[in-house]
């Protein structure tokens, strides 16, 4: 379904209301984006994980033991 221009208006005017949370979700996008690529597509980003497998699943389990650290301080 398309995006009507006046859906669009609002998502940019919000967006540039609220540049913090635009900021979060850009990062948030991006974290995701790296961990569940699409490796059977035809994408930079999957070439450059299809490349050296064994390095990207060492960044994943550098990431999940950040996350879960992450975790444990802000539960604190």
């Amino acid at each position: 379904m398309a995006t009507s221009e006046a859906t669009k208006r609002a998502i940019k005017n919000y967006q540039e209301k609220n540049p913090l949370m635009r900021t979060y979700w850009n990062r948030k996008g991006g974290a995701r984006q790296f961990i569940l690529a699409d490796l059977s597509k035809d994408t930079k980003l999957s070439q450059a994980i299809n490349s050296n497998r064994i390095q990207y699943i060492n960044d994943l389990k550098e990431l999940r033991g950040n996350i879960d650290q992450r975790l444990k301080d802000l539960q604190r």
